[in-house]
């Protein structure tokens, strides 16, 4: 029986940004724009500074940091968030939010989710979704068995999965269509 719900952040609770800036993509070199060049920005708990420092780019500092506080800035739920978190804890659910996410956003996410259980983000944890150590990390921070927890997000790999394989109940959500949290959990609890 689910207890626990566990939601991605971006894309699922938080919109993304209509003209992503990405200030990290300025410190992946040309042509190596894959997962294992972004990996190292998502599994270290560092600001943007150490990164441009270690690959010798410190001149973007000033940049970088104005194009961050652009995107955290812009930072909004969706509209439906608060009612059903809401109607969430009132019914008795524990609710958490795992993430993939670089230093510089935790603190802002946070802010905007102040009535969460658990944060789990991959900078802090040292994995990233899909790897199972990040799921494991939700499941001992929020002191439940997998098969107790349902993961709402809107990445098949990261969110349905990752997840699943973990032995964890998942829902897809789809906000480009215009679906909501309610519609994702629906039949799910």
């Amino acid at each position: 029986m689910v207890s626990v719900v566990i939601f991605d952040a971006f894309g699922t609770l938080i919109p993304k940004a209509l003209r992503r800036v990405n200030p990290y993509s300025r410190l992946i070199g040309n042509g190596d724009s894959g997962k294992s060049a972004r990996r190292p920005f998502l599994t270290r708990n560092v600001a943007i500074d150490v990164f441009a420092e270690e690959l010798g780019l410190a001149y973007l500092v000033p940049l970088l940091r104005r194009e961050i506080q652009q995107e955290i800035d812009e930072l909004t739920l969706y509209p439906d968030v608060e009612l059903t978190l809401s109607k969430l804890r009132g019914a008795g659910y524990r609710i958490a939010v795992c993430s993939n996410l670089a230093f510089e956003y935790c603190a802002s996410v946070r802010a905007i989710l102040p009535a969460i259980d658990e944060f789990i983000f991959s900078c802090e944890v040292g994995a990233a979704k899909p790897e199972r150590e990040i799921y494991i990390e939700a499941c001992t921070r929020m002191s439940c068995r997998p098969r107790d927890t349902l993961f709402v997000g809107d990445s098949k790999k990261a969110d349905i999965e990752g997840p699943e394989a973990f032995g964890m109940q998942a829902r897809l959500i789809d906000r480009g269509s215009g679906q909501s949290l309610s519609n994702a959990l629906f039949g799910a609890l």
